[in-house]
């Protein structure tokens, strides 16, 4: 019965999921910055990475989830599967367009050193934020 409630409020687990991921990559900026930058990929910083792009990558499959809710099994299951591939491929096209215009020009002078390299953890922040939020706005119990 356990299994049955989960998935028929997938759309709220996985918005929660992808709202820790952000908070998980959140924090991971927050120790990069509290150390100066002289932890970046090991210890804290590195667990959280990873931690976040778990959770971040489970919830993603909740975008799928949510847009297929009346369609046939194969089309949600289908659908559930790609979503981390379209939703980080969103994230991607978002980067790319959003950099230029106004990441790179606040961090241009800046003599934060790893700030060009953790630009896109702050966005991927943003970004991922913002649909769990969406997601979780649009939570609906699926009856089964």
């Amino acid at each position: 019965m356990q299994v049955k409630a989960l998935f028929s409020n997938w759309t709220r687990v996985a918005a929660l999921l992808l709202i820790g991921g952000a908070l998980a990559w959140t924090i991971k900026l927050g120790v990069i910055i509290s150390t100066d930058g002289r932890i970046i990929d090991t210890g804290a910083a590195a667990f959280l990475m990873k931690v976040g792009i778990i959770l971040l990558a489970i919830g993603s499959t909740g975008v799928g989830y949510r847009l297929s809710v009346h369609q046939a099994i194969w089309v949600r299951v289908l659908a559930t599967l790609l979503s981390p591939v379209v939703v980080f491929g969103l994230f991607l096209l978002f980067a790319k367009i959003v950099a230029p215009f106004l990441v790179e020009p606040l961090i241009k002078n800046s003599n934060l050193w790893y700030a060009q390299q953790e630009a896109p953890i702050g966005l991927a922040v943003l970004f991922f934020s913002v649909v769990g939020f969406l997601l979780l706005r649009s939570y609906k119990s699926v009856a089964r």
